[in-house]
């Protein structure tokens, strides 16, 4: 008995070892696949970085660069190499190295810049994509990083808020300054230039632009209608159509002779120039009748007087032009400054207001300049730029937006901006601020006003320019086409001719004098369509041009 007891205890030893060892392998086998598993479960993480992608190192001696933003499931994992510890991704079915401070669980933090240089000098505006001016930026500025807008899928910002105060969009921004702009110093002349050194401007490549839904005309041949006779557009429809060569109009959204007048009653002008009281026509009524001229198939340029604003001037003191403490008046009008952040905003606010009503294909920015004569005047110059530069970087703040959408811009400058001698290159940064080869590097079109009765008697050796209208355009346009020739990346050559009798000399300007205008741009080799200056919009004269309108 006692032996088959000792042998049932043994049996029982042996088979509590057994369980023992058992439960301890199962026990190991658990724990082993607890950790593995614990270990290969993945967290989402976004890659960081301060540039654009990055890179990164995998096994077998791979490398992948990725964008900044990706979204990667990082094993709990880590792995040491080199003493450095290491997180670890699948893409692609390849395994992939990364530090944890490339990591982000944030996509918003995945934007690593601290500071960065300005390529170009530049407005920032108050929120990204807008025309509100919230400052100004120098060109090769370190400036600070103290925010973005978005992250796209190949790691780049669209707009990077800078030193807290303003936006400005991301390709005009890098890590380390390199020259974008062309060569400014083939303009150096040592001449003391009122409208100041052409060679502080900046001048850029241009970006060609066509519009998918807004095709520009290669020649635009346009009559000018202004506020008050926008409601006969059935008449000029008409007109245009007995012409051979008209295909566009240039139509009022701002204008300023005596006093400044609005086309039409909107909205913009309540925030800007509340007080500006003559407005010919309501919105519905202007909107009908550009409608009118859309529907009829003809290519519409809004024209904006820019700098020349007497209810602006009047309802912000001070951003006008002062003379002895008071608003400088020159010809009845009182004007706004060139330098004026908050003109700009009111040109562009009225601008892209008449491009979403009205569906306007170009606009086009008249009296981008100062008055002709502004000795001893206060110019408000608040950022320490040349008349010309701030003419140029209104333009050139103008195109950026209004391209956004999808509108060209057009210029008017003085005839003699493009010089006078048919010989050699004699264009200059004019004291009103205007310097040809800035202005067509940087708009769409450009369009002079060489008007016959503004040159003064042996203009280009001709004794009467007024009547000699031939010689006269002849002569004009070699002068131009020097100073497009000389100019980067120029923009369409425009011009108005005059289609209006003298008010200085006793001469009326019969269609002999239209064709005669036209037929010397063309032989000048400047002919890359015209705009029919008449200030009344007169159908009874446009009615009589019908036939030279080619």
């Amino acid at each position: 008995m006692a032996r088959r007891k000792r042998r049932r205890v043994s049996f029982l030893r042996l088979f509590l070892v057994i369980f023992i060892f058992l439960a301890l392998i199962a026990g190991g086998f658990g724990a082993f696949y607890f950790i593995n598993k614990k270990n290969n479960e993945t967290t989402p993480y976004y890659l960081a970085n301060s540039i654009d992608t990055i890179t990164l190192n995998g096994e077998e001696g791979i490398s992948i660069t990725l964008p900044r933003g990706t979204k990667v499931d990082i094993k709990n994992k880590t792995v040491e190499i080199d003493e450095v510890e290491y997180r670890q991704f699948v893409y692609n079915e390849n395994t992939y190295y990364c530090l944890d401070s490339d990591l982000e669980t944030d996509r918003n933090n995945c934007v690593r810049e601290t500071s960065m240089y300005t390529l170009r000098s530049h407005v920032l505006t108050t929120a990204p994509d807008t025309y509100k001016i919230a400052g100004w930026i120098n060109k090769n500025e370190l400036v600070t990083i103290t925010g973005f807008n978005n992250l796209d899928e190949y790691g780049c910002v669209d707009y990077y808020e800078v030193n807290g105060s303003g936006y400005l969009e991301g390709k005009y921004l890098a890590h380390e300054f390199y020259e974008t702009g062309y060569d400014s110093s083939i303009y150096y002349d040592e001449y003391d230039y009122a409208g100041g050194d052409p060679t502080l401007i900046e001048y850029y490549p241009k970006e060609e632009v066509s519009f998918e839904n807004n095709k520009m005309p290669e020649e635009v041949k346009a009559l000018y209608i202004n506020a008050g006779a926008i409601t006969l557009a059935d008449r000029y429809i008409e007109i245009a159509k007995q012409t051979s060569g008209i295909n566009a109009f240039v139509i009022d959204i701002k204008d300023c002779y005596i006093n400044t007048q609005l086309a039409y009653d909107g909205y913009a002008y309540k925030e800007y120039a509340p007080s500006t009281y003559n407005i010919p026509n309501s919105l519905e009524t202007y909107q009908e009748n550009i409608k009118k001229l859309k529907d009829a198939g003809y290519y519409l340029i809004g024209r904006i007087t820019a700098f020349k604003d007497d209810s602006f001037a009047s309802d912000n003191p001070s951003e006008a032009l002062t003379y002895n403490g008071s608003l400088y008046q020159y010809g009845s009008v009182y004007w706004p400054s060139v330098y004026s952040r908050k003109m700009w905003e009111y040109d562009l606010a009225l601008a892209s207001e008449a491009v979403e009503l009205f569906g306007f294909n170009e606009i086009q920015f008249d009296y981008v300049r100062l008055p002709e004569d502004v000795s001893d005047v206060d110019l408000r110059n608040t950022y320490g730029e040349t008349r010309t530069q701030a003419v140029t970087n209104f333009l050139r703040y103008a195109v950026e937006y209004l391209h956004k959408q999808e509108v060209y811009v057009s210029a008017d400058v003085f005839g003699e901006t493009s010089g006078y001698s048919p010989n050699f290159f004699s264009a200059w940064p004019t004291g009103y601020g205007q310097f040809w080869p800035a202005i067509s590097n940087t708009v769409d079109a450009i369009s002079s006003m060489p008007y016959p009765d503004h040159f003064a008697a042996y203009a280009y050796d001709i004794e009467k320019p007024w009547v000699d209208v031939y010689d006269l355009m002849y002569a004009w346009g070699s002068a131009t086409r020097y100073a497009q020739d000389v100019t980067y990346d120029k923009a369409t050559c425009r011009t108005w001719i005059m289609a209006q009798d003298s008010d200085k000399y006793d001469v009326e300007y019969d269609p002999y004098f239209i064709a005669e205008q036209i037929a010397g741009l063309k032989d000048a080799g400047v002919f890359e369509g015209y705009l029919t200056w008449n200030a009344a919009s007169s159908t009874y004269k446009y009615n009589e041009y019908i036939n030279v309108l080619n």
